[in-house]
């Protein structure tokens, strides 16, 4: 009998007395396939998963963000994500929506079908029409990159019953049949109306606050940080019916503590939270409830009247309406600048809500309806209060009737209760930030009388308001060049670009200097000291020549099987060691003269550093990897003398670690690549005693060590430090809208503190760069 009749009889066996026998009957078909003479069939290896989870999902904080996205594509109106014991590795993750749910045939033809077509065939979701934000048939890559074993459970409004589905990726080895591997899934009670919830339990990467918060910042493309629009949308299953979009939040929790939601990433950051009102009396009122600047906060109502000449004029049509707006002044230090690179003022201004829907156009880009923008261009204040200064929204409650919608349902028709609207918001942002910038001492008008008598501004406070200035000046010459200024020709175009993108280089120059300002003890103390350097390093040179001489004497002159002469070789090593760290560190201290930035290709810094530290290297048996992933690793401009300090610290705390560590056998790696938000990364690896779960996010402050403070007994043979070294990194790296954190080492390594820097703009790059 052969192979073939044997195989197609136990199959047919198979299907008559043991039918449920699905694994086996697959088996037995696959093995029949192979015998097919005239055919050829692709077998697929279980290995795949494994690599495509590598390769198409590289960080863990790009997984989460993938299936966060799976979770607004399915109409959630929320997603939490849970962390729980993950200081070290095989923690839990947990993430839960309000979303559509799976049916089994979608669980099984979207989520268990590699590379699904769903999101080509539909690429807007079912409820609400969001435009897919997940990339296609990366989320359950994104569940095995992070950790050993995935529960699905979901459910959908219909169902009577939830479906539960458990994978082992363990069991997704190599030279395995990937449809030979089968998975457990039942059918259990709803645990709620509708939504999925995904459970990834023995993480293989240990997660730091600052990871869990990068995880909310890679999905701020589908969050709505300021408040939520229910703007009407067509329901793509049936033409007459209109549904609201409630939009979509994100909150991350570390063992039940929240680490990052709207209130933390976005709220806390404003300079000023205002509130305002019509109480019964139909007096307009605002209020500051929170302020980062002190004494601007108001214990009680602030009333505005609506005549301009005469106090407490009450307002006729606005009963009901209520306002709040977050205030934000950009780039004088207020806000980190890690949060600014996140806060999109663009999407700044002030929404209008009517019994809790939104009203379309107020508040959308280029939408100047409380004439915030117009006041800035023609100077009626000079504080920072354009519309991207503000997040916020009115709110008209009750049944108001005062307030027409046009035909259009695109906005309010102009009558006397719009007109109030706008005059009651105008006063409430601009009272309030006018008290804001009086107490920072900012001048409020242009004819504001004995106001440099009255204010005595700091030199920060003069470069602030100086910087906010240009910024105005910016503003208005772009709003010219908007829809709203189509006389300007082509040429009075070009020139208000020109003045606009001056401005913009002059307050750019201003807040270096700001940064300047703010640590000006620091660097005094820094200066001092690197004069001193400098001093130390040219003097050195005068001595090393002799030094050089007179041990080639005693070589010269000593018997070669002698200990002297051994003693004289090493001494010689040591002084052509010493010259080359000398000459290194005399040509950093030199660039510093030179003030101008420019563009950085990682490899002109990274491999002369190393090359410096040759004999270093091998006196302390250190083994230095180094791999670049691509090529053109140019940096956004810098000073060339940073990176010498951004790696000497590095290479000294790693130095450190290793000693701690007594390890033998020392390793230090160096990664260099690009990312795909036009960003490079540096990993600095090495095997030292690794850092503490309780000192990962202290390592980058001032003064924080775990250096052995230096004393006459171990001076000599403790390595110890000040605890200025990863702060004065982190300095420099944020200062260009970096970031630098603590990072999931590769195996046989036990620390990675990874960089993050903004890549050179082309235009940058000099052709002749190498």
């Amino acid at each position: 009998m052969s192979e073939k009749i044997e195989i197609q009889k136990k199959l047919q066996d198979v299907i008559i007395n043991d039918p449920d026998n699905i694994d086996l009957i697959l088996s037995l078909s696959r093995d029949l396939a192979l015998l097919d003479e005239n055919n050829a069939r692709f077998l697929v290896d279980a290995g795949v998963i494994d690599r495509l989870g590598k390769e198409l999902v590289a960080r863990h904080e790009t997984a989460v963000s993938e299936l966060v996205k799976n979770s607004f594509d399915a109409d959630s109106t929320f997603s939490r994500i849970y962390f729980n014991d993950v200081d070290d590795y095989g923690g839990q993750l947990i993430i839960d929506d309000d979303g559509n749910g799976m049916s089994r045939e979608q669980l099984l033809n979207g989520f268990m079908r590699i590379s699904s077509t769903e999101k080509i065939h539909e690429p807007l979701s079912p409820i609400y029409n969001r435009s897919r934000a997940g990339r296609k048939g990366i989320g359950r890559f994104a569940t095995q990159r992070l950790g050993s074993t995935l529960t699905i459970i979901t459910q959908t409004v219909d169902s009577p019953r939830a479906i539960k589905l458990k994978i082992e990726w363990d069991n997704y080895s190599i030279d395995k049949d990937l449809m030979s591997i089968s998975n457990s899934l039942e059918f259990i009670e709803k645990t709620k109306t509708k939504g999925t919830t995904l459970i990834i339990d023995d993480l293989r990467d240990w997660w730091s606050e600052a990871m869990i918060k990068r995880v909310y910042r890679y999905t701020l493309d589908i969050i709505q940080p300021f408040p939520i629009s229910n703007i009407e949308s067509l329901n793509s299953e049936s033409d007459n019916e209109t549904v609201k979009d409630p939009g979509f939040t994100i909150s991350c929790f570390k063992d039940s503590n929240v680490i990052a939601d709207t209130q933390s990433m976005f709220y806390d950051h404003a300079t000023a939270e205002i509130i305002g009102g019509v109480d019964e009396y139909n007096m307009g009122y605002w209020k500051i409830i929170d302020s980062k600047i002190s004494e601007v906060t108001t214990s009680s109502n602030q009333f505005i009247s609506k005549d301009d000449n005469i106090d407490n004029v009450p307002y006729k049509f606005l009963k009901g309406v209520n306002l709040k707006a977050y205030y934000y002044i950009y780039n004088v230090g207020l806000i980190p600048k890690q949060v600014e690179t996140y806060i999109d003022s663009k999407k700044g201004g002030i929404k209008i809500y009517r019994n809790g829907f939104r009203v379309l156009p107020y508040g959308e880009e280029d939408n100047d309806w409380v004439t915030l923008d117009e006041s800035v261009r023609t100077r009626r204040y000079l504080f920072v209060h354009g519309n991207h200064n503000f997040f916020g929204f009115v709110e008209i409650k009750g049944d108001n009737p005062n307030f027409i919608e046009l035909s259009s349902r695109e906005g309010f028709l102009n009558n006397e209760a719009y007109q109030e609207l706008v005059d009651f918001t105008y006063k409430c942002l601009t009272s309030a930030v006018r008290r804001i910038a009086s107490e920072r001492g900012i001048k409020e008008t242009t004819d504001q009388k004995d106001w440099d008598r009255k204010y005595s501004r700091t030199a920060k406070q003069a470069v602030e308001e100086a910087v906010e200035i240009l910024e105005d000046f910016a503003n208005e010459f772009e709003k010219e060049n908007s829809d709203g200024f189509t006389f300007n020709d082509d040429e009075t175009k070009e020139k208000n670009r020109e003045k606009a993108n001056k401005a913009r280089e002059k307050a750019e120059e201003l807040r270096h200097a700001l940064e300047f300002i703010d640590e000006i003890n620091m660097l005094r103390v820094l200066a001092g000291l690197g004069v001193v350097i400098g001093e130390f390093t040219h003097e050195i040179f005068q001595y090393l020549t002799p030094f050089e001489i007179d041990t080639q004497f005693l070589l010269n002159n000593l018997p070669i099987d002698s200990i002297e002469y051994q003693k004289a070789k090493n001494l010689k090593e040591r002084f052509q060691s010493f010259r080359v760290y000398a000459s290194y560190f005399d040509e950093t201290i030199s660039q510093n003269v030179n003030r101008e930035l420019k563009v950085i290709e990682l490899r002109s810094v990274i491999n002369p550093f190393f090359k410096t530290l040759e004999n270093d290297l091998l006196r302390n048996n250190i083994i230095v990897d180094i791999n670049y992933l691509d090529i053109e690793l140019y940096t956004c401009k810098m000073h060339a003398s940073e990176w010498a300090s951004i790696l000497f610290n590095l290479y000294s705390n790693s130095k450190k670690a290793m000693s701690r560590g007594r390890v033998i056998n020392k390793k230090i790696k160096i990664n260099a690549g690009k990312l795909e938000e036009n960003k490079l990364f540096i990993e600095f690896l090495d095997n030292g005693d690794g850092i503490p779960v309780e000192n990962r996010e202290k390592i980058f402050d001032a003064f924080f060590t775990t250096s052995s403070p230096r004393s006459k007994s171990n001076m000599a043979n403790e390595l110890s430090g000040t605890g200025l070294g990863l702060k004065i990194v982190k300095d420099i790296i944020e200062s260009y809208q970096g970031e630098i954190i603590v990072e999931n080492p590769e195996e046989d390594y036990s620390t990675n503190i990874r960089i993050e820097i903004p890549t050179a703009k082309k235009e940058d790059i000099p052709n002749d760069y190498f």
